[in-house]
């Protein structure tokens, strides 16, 4: 008898400890002091970051200093994240905690039902939900405001003669042949930028937000691309991003298209001069941004969600904003941006630009 209630009672204990364990990660239904004292007894998170991971790591630290929980910041591309989080999916507890996403990638990722709510986060209704075009809904929040525009070398240009209509950058790149740059859209997104305002210049405006692409728009292109071929002796298409900028360090070119943060990053890395500098002209260069999501199974989903409210809080996004060169971001951001294609125009546009004037 004694060893029949001995079994009982150890079974009892496990029940109720697998019970407690469950309990703890669902965190529907906890206030939002309980669910940071769960994260300071969890005690760790790792946050998927696909760039600038090593700058990232020394940002974090004041996260980790102020409730004493350990961030892990490994190496991977976004494509890698996204496949080791659909990978886990039938896991009860994964290896993810926070993934970072481009905003563009947030539906597919969350239509897989991977993702966790995040509207316990406690000031969730004052956070990013509308970013490049794209609807966040409760999955995901922005964090990382970007911007491209171009780059350009203040002792080569004066800023009043900077061009500001489509029509002043026709007429700087014919009157100063080989010193305009943008990437080949097959190796820096700002080249992307570039062309997609080309088309809308050049080909006139449409609606390249749709899911569906219409193949006679694409017929249509076969002006733009003109317009490119017309002007390959006087334009220079660059590697990537990082070549734009090397070469305007280097004084080849004058203004490059680029993203505002890559430009201040490399300045902070010392990896260009600090004199460079970056504006917006006035016919509008896409904007868009990254989003912070969590996995459905994460091992720490406390420590998780405490980590999206820090680094969405309006003075995380300022010191954001200070030590990478993105724009704050909060429920307003995103509705004005000039916006990049959806994802099938942009791979059509990709596409078709290597093949009608890369390969040419």
């Amino acid at each position: 008898m004694r060893k029949f209630f001995t079994k009982l009672f150890s079974a009892t204990v496990v029940a109720f400890a697998f019970s407690t364990v469950a309990q703890a990660e669902d965190l529907s239904g906890k206030s939002w002091a309980d669910i940071e004292a769960q994260a300071k007894r969890e005690g760790k998170v790792t946050v998927s970051v696909w760039y600038l991971q090593p700058q990232f790591r020394g940002f974090v630290k004041e996260f980790e200093n102020k409730y004493g929980i350990k961030v892990k910041v490994p190496e991977g591309t976004q494509d890698g994240n996204i496949n080791k989080l659909i990978a886990e999916k039938n896991l009860e507890k994964g290896k993810m905690d926070v993934i970072a996403l481009n905003a563009d990638r947030v539906a597919n990722v969350a239509n897989r039902d991977i993702l966790a709510s995040l509207k316990q986060l406690p000031n969730f209704e004052k956070l990013n939900h509308f970013l490049q075009g794209v609807e966040l809904g409760e999955t995901s929040v922005g964090y990382w405001g970007n911007q491209t525009g171009f780059a350009y070398d203040p002792l080569r240009i004066k800023e009043n003669e900077l061009p500001q209509s489509w029509q002043d950058v026709e007429k700087y790149i014919r009157e100063n042949p080989k010193k305009f740059g943008y990437s080949d859209p097959n190796g820096g997104s700002s080249g992307n930028a570039f062309i997609q305002r080309a088309l809308v210049y050049v080909n006139g405006d449409y609606d390249y937000r749709t899911e569906k692409i219409d193949e006679g728009q694409i017929a249509a292109w076969k002006k733009t691309w003109a317009w490119f071929n017309e002007r390959k002796d006087a334009l220079i298409r660059t590697a990537s991003n990082a070549d734009s900028l090397t070469r305007l360090n280097d004084g080849e070119l004058i203004i490059v298209s680029a993203w505002q943060d890559h430009l201040f990053s490399l300045q902070k890395q010392g990896a260009i001069t600090e004199r460079l500098k970056f504006y917006v002209p006035e016919f509008g260069m896409p904007g868009g941004g990254n989003v912070l999501t969590i996995a459905k199974n994460a091992p720490n989903p406390a420590a998780s969600m405490l980590f999206v409210h820090w680094i969405t809080l309006p003075e995380t996004q300022q010191k954001l904003s200070q030590e990478f060169g993105v724009r704050p971001l909060d429920s307003e951001s995103g509705k004005k941006d000039t916006l990049f294609f959806s994802t099938p125009w942009r791979k059509a546009e990709m596409e078709y630009f290597t093949k009608e004037v890369i390969s040419r």
